[in-house]
């Protein structure tokens, strides 16, 4: 269990803003008798999603409700896992637009070029890539 500035200075934020997430509902630390807040691994998911989502432009209210329905125990709302696939999707035509707009340039490149950008793709990136492929076929 981490302590507010502990989770703060793990994870390269300030401590306003698990303040401010953590009044959103999008974290749920624990209080001890002395009132500190703790947070457990589960804070370390959820801001590495916000961040992920965060650059992805997604608004806050968008990705609480994308983590909610993550979480969600019960039977999940369906207008939500829709809405959490039209996002996927324009997020993977805005990838679409961009691989072709670099498809000329990428054309231009030997194999050797070639094969140093595929080698800073992650091992997720590629599964991810592969998994999007195979959903969607």
């Amino acid at each position: 269990m981490y302590r507010i500035g502990e989770i703060a200075k793990l994870m390269n934020i300030s401590k306003r803003t698990i303040d401010y997430y953590t009044q959103m509902g999008l974290l749920n630390p624990i209080r001890t008798d002395s009132n500190y807040r703790l947070y457990g691994h589960e804070t370390i998911q959820i801001l590495e999603l916000v961040e992920h989502y965060k650059n992805l432009k997604m608004p806050l209210e968008e990705i609480k409700s994308s983590i909610e329905m993550m979480h969600s125990e019960n039977s999940i709302d369906k207008q939500k896992v829709e809405q959490h696939f039209e996002q996927i999707a324009l997020i993977m035509e805005h990838l679409k637009e961009e691989l072709k707009a670099m498809q000329p340039i990428l054309q231009k490149l030997n194999k050797q070029q070639k094969e140093q950008l595929v080698s800073k793709l992650t091992p997720q990136g590629i599964t991810l890539a592969q998994t999007l492929y195979l959903l969607f076929k």
